[in-house]
């Protein structure tokens, strides 16, 4: 997202630079105009113009290279926006940034980056050092790549971090003479981090594995030694410097040829192999014989020799002893190690494996050794391993490890560390062949994308509800302005019809609010105890009517259910949206089968990136025998306008399952989706269980909640006064009507931020005879009321910019305790409620309301006053 401040942006700068351009390109126009009509001040006006001219020509230049620099810029900015896996982030030279993308606004915030970096520092001394460089960077304007452990969120996480200096002005820097001073003032610096924290515990689990192979092969019974071609020893290992009675670092770069007492063919380089006895000496001339296994082998194009060496066996049971322990803890580390290790020789052909790598592919140790890797990888799986086959057969030298992530043909995903090239003996033989590494990587996988689908619902849930706030305000001005209109043009008024087709439409987008505002759990709801088995049977009619006659409806309910804490409007709306769906999928014939059951969850459920808590809960199934979903289709389906119906007339909006997953979220429940292709699909709502409804009187709402089925403005309730004409009660809008007497000297207090809605509020209070006095925001409001100014009433917008309207109302309340409140939100109550800490002294109204709805309102609230006195 980009920075707004001005300074920092250099489109900003273009724009300024293009508006003086053109300022000065009319004045130089004037002037010439002015030189025809006022010819006896041509010298003047000249000069004017050529002053005006030189103006714009520089302006003109400096609209060359500030467009350059404004290019560059949005070049930056466009890849920058749109990664997504990388923290990215350019700052100006003082440390404010003005490009980020949604990871670094998330991970940063306002925060300047090295600041943020220096307070999460674990201190370590390799941090600190790899710190240092990063601000040695800065300082000298120079690209750096650290590492760096950070404690993010009280957990220790990897971040490879990358700083590089970007000029926006070139010419100032590789042109001409210039200064230090000069360039820092035209540098940003471009920051990346990725978390690497997966890769370093790689890193560590193989170093691990590597002290303790080297510690092995010090240590084993068995002796080890590599010579040269002249029989110069260059490693052994600490067995066989005991076994000749030696310093270990003493034998390195002696001759094996000092060593040995009696050569039997041990020593002719023209033999490749020895196996047989030979005897050994020391400094002190002791004899010791050992069995050899001796060959030779490249290395750099050099030939050179290996050897092992074990004494004796059949005369020293100590060392076979020794030696059988040494091979069971060989095959306990190879087939204990938390890593599937497979050899595979040139054809790809596996010789041999542990006991992970059978569990990795699914195969006993009798099936895996008759397979190769092309029964477990894929075709460009496995042109990319040929390729870096071919690389390590033709550089005998690479030591490198390469990593390469795959997916199985059994749908596993895997990662594979290729070892460099290498020869184990097998058999009486020798093979060349390579080890491969297997790490089972699904889960971790599939917990990435489940929480990068769950951060990306979030974020779609935050957009919807700060769109439909927006929109909130817009119906409700239209609906009041409309209501305002039809007073004055009443029925038989040739303009009333068509002011009544553009309410009507304006509560049908309304409707599409709700429905977002569903999706982001944020809409208005009226939850209270029900019975869902006798729900189901009051929706029956509802659902087979929709269904149609081909479709079969079974209902399957089970025992002891209990009862369920929704809206039941809301839940009705939720099982129908359901139903819908399965009906279009099953293409109007098949079987939709729901059934009840309870279910305890004994440990907390993991639901993307929330945790649903232990309990009791009615699980609801929806199941019928349609088409299915598609496997990619699955994690996109509670998307907001996204539908697997496209290019279909009468489709719909795509936000059916939207606001089934906002309307289960809100009350605290879960939704999961299961789907075979062909099959059918089943989706599951979990709804907490409640045992009684003893609560239930605390969970209703009050009469003065459910306004909107009342009559509005009229004293009467008796539903044979109202007069209903194309669908809407004539009363609210009867410019004759009188309403409940209204309080004298009532004086309100308006706080909207939305004009629009402002200027509508005002005039229909107004013309109800109160005394109206309006802010555009919380702080003007609290002003008024810090002069000591008495109010009757506040009505307030609950979202303003600066302090809240809950905000407003404490303070309303602490300076005038009997002052009556109305918040008016397009959010819910509930949210209201927890802005004022539970508070019971106000009264809700939720956007979009009509003139009715808000006058009604005010009405009641004074009108009940009135009745406590």
């Amino acid at each position: 997202m980009l920075n707004k401040n001005s300074i920092h942006r250099p489109d900003r700068q273009l724009e300024k630079t293009l508006i003086s351009l053109v300022y000065s390109v009319v004045a130089m126009s004037l002037g010439v105009l002015m030189l025809f009509i006022f010819p006896q001040y041509s010298i003047y006006l000249l000069i004017l113009i050529f002053m005006a001219t030189i103006l714009s020509i520089l302006l003109a230049i400096s609209v060359l290279s500030a467009s350059e620099n404004a290019l560059t810029y949005g070049g930056f900015a466009n890849e920058i926006l749109k990664s997504h896996d990388i923290i990215r982030q350019i700052d100006n030279n003082e440390g404010y940034p003005v490009i980020q993308n949604l990871p670094a606004k998330s991970f940063f915030g306002d925060d300047i980056v090295l600041e943020k970096i220096k307070n999460s520092l674990i201190n370590e001394h390799q941090n600190l050092l790899n710190f240092q460089r990063l601000e040695h960077a800065l300082q000298n304007l120079k690209s750096e790549k650290v590492s760096i452990n950070l404690n993010i969120e009280d957990k220790s996480q990897w971040y490879e971090i990358w700083v590089r200096p970007i000029y926006l002005k070139k010419s100032d820097i590789f042109e001409g003479d210039f200064s230090l001073k000069k360039i820092i003032k035209e540098t940003y610096f471009l920051w990346s981090l990725e978390n690497i924290t997966a890769q370093k515990n790689m890193e560590q689990i193989f170093e691990n594995e590597r002290k303790k192979l080297h510690d092995f092969i010090h240590n084993m019974p068995i002796g080890l030694y590599i010579a040269n071609a002249n029989y110069e020893l260059e490693y052994v290992n600490e067995t066989f410097a005991i076994q000749l009675g030696q310093q270990r670092e003493s034998l390195i770069g002696k001759n094996l040829k000092d060593l040995i007492l009696k050569d039997n063919g041990i020593l002719n380089s023209q033999k490749p192999s020895y196996t047989g006895r030979t005897v050994f000496c020391n400094e002190t001339n002791e004899n010791s014989e050992m069995f050899v296994v001796q060959n030779n082998f490249k290395d750099d194009n050099k030939i050179k020799i290996r050897g092992l060496t074990v004494k004796d066996l059949q005369n020293d049971k100590t060392l076979l002893e020794k030696l059988n322990y040494g091979i069971d803890e060989i095959d306990w580390l190879f087939n204990l190690t938390p890593l599937g290790i497979l050899f595979v020789d040139n054809k790809k052909q596996i010789v041999s494996f542990n006991q992970k790598a059978s569990e990795i592919l699914e195969q006993t140790e009798q099936e895996l050794t008759q397979k190769t890797l092309h029964d477990f990888l894929q075709e460009p799986t496995l042109k990319l391993l040929e390729n870096i086959f071919k690389q390590c057969k033709n550089d005998v030298n690479n030591s490198e490890i390469n990593v390469i992530e795959t997916r199985l043909k059994s749908d596993k995903i895997v990662k594979i560390h290729i070892a460099p090239r290498r020869r184990i003996h097998c058999e009486k033989t020798f093979l060349d062949g390579y080890t491969l590494y297997l790490s089972d990587t699904t889960e971790e996988k599939n917990l990435e994308l489940k929480y990068a689908q769950a951060q990306k619902m979030q974020a779609m849930g935050q957009l919807a509800g700060g769109v439909a706030h927006d929109f909130n305000n817009l119906l409700t001005a239209m609906i009041g302005f409309c209501d305002l209109l039809l007073q004055r043009h009443g029925i038989g008024d040739p303009s009333f019809a068509d002011l009544n087709q553009v309410r009507s439409n304006a509560h049908r987008a309304a409707n599409l609010v709700r429905q977002l505002l569903a999706f982001s759990r944020k809409q208005p709801l009226k939850p209270k105890l029900i019975d869902v088995t006798e729900s189901f049977i009051e929706l029956n009619y509802l659902l087979k009517r929709t269904l149609g006659e081909q479709i079969s409806l079974e209902f399957h309910h089970g025992t002891d259910l209990g009862y369920i804490r929704v809206d039941p409007v809301q839940f009705s709306q939720v099982i129908v949206n359901l139903v819908v769906n399965a009906k279009d999928a099953m293409n109007g014939k098949g079987t939709l089968k729901i059934s009840t059951h309870t279910e305890k969850l004994t440990a907390p459920y993991q639901f993307g990136a929330d945790t649903i808590a232990k309990g009791e809960f009615v699980v609801i199934n929806v199941k019928d025998t349609g088409c299915g979903i598609a496997k990619e289709n699955l994690n996109r389906i509670f998307e907001p306008f996204f539908s697997t119906k496209e290019n279909v007339v009468g489709s719909g909006t795509g936000l059916g399952l939207a606001t089934v997953y906002g309307i289960i979220r809100q009350t605290e429940g879960f939704i999961k989706v299961d789907s075979i292709v062909g099959k059918g699909t089943t989706f599951s709502i979990y709804l907490p269980r409640f045992e009684t409804k003893d609560d239930e009187g605390e969970n209703t709402i009050s009469e003065n909640q459910v306004s909107e089925q009342m009559p509005i403005l009229t004293s009467s309730t008796n539903p044979k006064s109202q007069k209903m004409i194309l669908g809407m009660n004539v009363l609210k809008l009867d410019r004759t009507f009188k309403p409940m007497s209204t309080p004298d000297n009532v004086k309100i207090l308006f706080a909207e931020d939305e004009d629009s809605v402002r200027a509508f509020g005002v005039r229909a209070l107004k013309k109800k005879g109160f005394n109206v006095v309006a802010c555009n925001c919380a702080e003007s409001a609290i002003e008024l009321l810090e002069r000591q100014e008495k109010f009757d009433l506040l009505v307030t917008d609950m979202v303003m910019p600066g302090l809240s309207g809950a905000d407003l109302a404490k303070v309303a309340k602490k300076k005038l305790p009997n002052i009556k409140i109305i918040l008016a939100s397009g959010y819910s109550e509930e949210i209201a409620r927890k802005e004022l800490s539970g508070s019971d002294e106000f009264e809700f109204i939720a956007k979009p309301y009509s003139l009715g709805d808000l006058t009604q309102k005010v009405f009641n609230i004074l009108n009940n006053e009135q009745k406590d006195e």
